[in-house]
């Protein structure tokens, strides 16, 4: 073999190796690269805290979905936000059938004291709809999370200055894909189909307060 072939042979190895060792380096890129994560809107205080849907224009039916959905988002804010002292959704709902009047709903504040919270998490329905043209499933749910401080009378949750913030507060709109809905048929469908509405919507207002980490393939992972 001649010198320029030997030449020909030895770059060409190296160019092979090369993109061998390159191919490599970017599949240990994407191993170790840190998973994406998704920073909490607002850090709660952990003090006694309560979940409250507020329905006042009946959105979300039957009654049950709204204490489905205080209590998936109670449940994530135990499990993954470290919350200690979360008050029973459940009594926030009886405080305010007990306060309400027909002219004057019950105030967050006086929710808030009837069942022993010095932070409510209020949540105000918008629209609970499995879908939109009456036909075809396309669930989505629209709701208007604060955060209520009721020892300072004032909400903290969001703040003035947050880019996110609305009139009514922090706006949450959740769907679920096409691709989880081809299961649902039959008898039936139509309440497994609220019901993952419901918990896929508590669990979405829960995380508002939660940083969490994501899978590359979108799968959440648990804490530690």
């Amino acid at each position: 073999m001649g010198t320029r072939q030997t030449c020909g042979v030895v770059l060409l190895l190296g160019l092979l190796a090369c993109v061998q060792g390159c191919n490599i380096a970017r599949s240990v890129e994407r191993f170790v690269a840190p998973d994406p994560m998704v920073e909490a809107k607002y850090n709660l205080t952990n003090t006694a805290t309560v979940v409250f849907i507020d329905d006042r224009r009946n959105q979300v039916n039957p009654v049950r979905l709204r204490r489905q959905i205080a209590d998936e988002a109670t449940a994530v804010l135990i499990d993954e936000g470290a919350m200690s002292d979360m008050i029973s959704p459940r009594d926030a709902m009886a405080a305010a059938r007990r306060l309400d009047t027909g002219s004057a709903p019950a105030g967050i504040d006086a929710i808030g004291r009837a069942v022993g919270a010095s932070q409510v998490i209020y949540v105000e329905a918008v629209a609970f709809s499995l879908t939109r043209d009456g036909l075809t499933p396309d669930p989505v749910a629209v709701f208007n999370v604060r955060v209520w401080d009721v020892d300072k009378g004032m909400r903290v949750f969001p703040a003035e200055d947050d880019a996110f913030r609305t009139p009514s507060g922090y706006p949450l709109q959740v769907t679920i894909p096409q691709g989880e809905l081809a299961g649902l048929s039959g008898g039936g469908a139509t309440s497994k189909l609220r019901s993952m509405l419901a918990k896929r919507t508590g669990d979405a207002i829960g995380r508002i307060f939660v940083t969490t980490s994501y899978s590359q393939s979108g799968k959440k992972l648990q804490r530690p």
